[in-house]
């Protein structure tokens, strides 16, 4: 009997801290990036190929990687992958007096993870212990000095529902729209249509666990069309956006934490 495929989110109740686990996963994400996390993956089953700066890389069973703030990236898996990635507020490495506080939180995040979902202790350690030994370690987020950019990014990022124009941007930026858009892409990694779609989705994730129904969080992310909400949704997270309202969950030490019993994407 194969394995049944399912993708769960768990995210620690202070907001600082977010598990997804992939289990015998098919999907392939494109290109995209974190605006404010650092992610730290281990594979757990088979490999997948994470592309950054346009090179391809391996990870087989048991390897880790690191993923800084705005690093373009692609993951797939030549076949059926499960892998386990933490993603944690790149704030949180900005104040010293909370790191322990955030490291026990996270610690409790994957002792609840390795309980609800079964997984082995032993990567769910070596992912602790790289957070542990990389704490300090991870390169800072840069920028190659264009404060309208940099300004621009940032309102992106705040208020991606908003109406932005390519051609309003570049005029602002006095650029013609082709050369504003290759130097966005430069600074940013990614093109600002495709920056300003990936930040509706990832406002979208956060109301989808406050609003009632999908048409008002494609409303409230600044999609008119709700079939074209859906079909972005599903292509950056890999579920659509009802079948991730029924994977995410949030943990508080001491309370069971709100999840469905199974997503089984085994039809998808």
């Amino acid at each position: 009997m194969p394995k049944v495929k399912s993708i769960r989110y768990l995210a620690a109740a202070d907001g600082n801290a977010e598990l997804i686990f992939c289990n015998n996963s098919t999907i392939a994400y494109p290109l995209h990036n974190h605006t404010s996390v650092f992610t730290i993956g281990i594979v757990l089953e088979g490999d997948i190929i994470l592309n950054t700066h346009n090179t391809d890389q391996v990870y087989g069973k048991g390897q880790t990687f690191i993923i800084p703030p705005y690093a373009p990236h692609s993951i797939k898996g030549n076949d059926a992958y499960s892998l386990l990635s933490l993603c944690i507020r790149k704030s949180v490495f900005n104040s010293s007096d909370d790191i322990e506080k955030v490291i026990i939180s996270i610690t409790n995040l994957l002792a609840e993870a390795v309980d609800s979902y079964k997984i082995n202790q032993e990567p769910a350690l070596k992912l602790l212990t790289c957070l542990y030994y990389s704490n300090g370690l991870f390169p800072a987020a840069t920028s190659n000095n264009d404060p309208y950019i940099d300004k621009l990014k940032r309102q992106l990022e705040l208020f991606p529902e908003n109406k932005f124009s390519v051609e309003a941007m570049a005029d602002a930026a006095l650029k013609s729209k082709y050369y504003f858009i290759r130097r966005f892409k430069e600074i940013v990694g990614l093109t600002p249509h495709r920056f300003q779609i990936q930040n509706r989705i990832r406002k979208a994730q956060r109301l989808l666990c406050e609003r009632d129904t999908i048409t008002e969080v494609a409303l409230s992310t600044g999609f008119c069309d709700q079939s074209h909400f859906i079909k972005q949704f599903e292509k950056l997270v890999g579920l659509t956006p009802s079948t991730y309202k029924l994977s995410a969950g949030i943990f508080k030490p001491g309370v069971k934490s709100q999840q469905s019993a199974g997503i089984n994407l085994a039809k998808r």
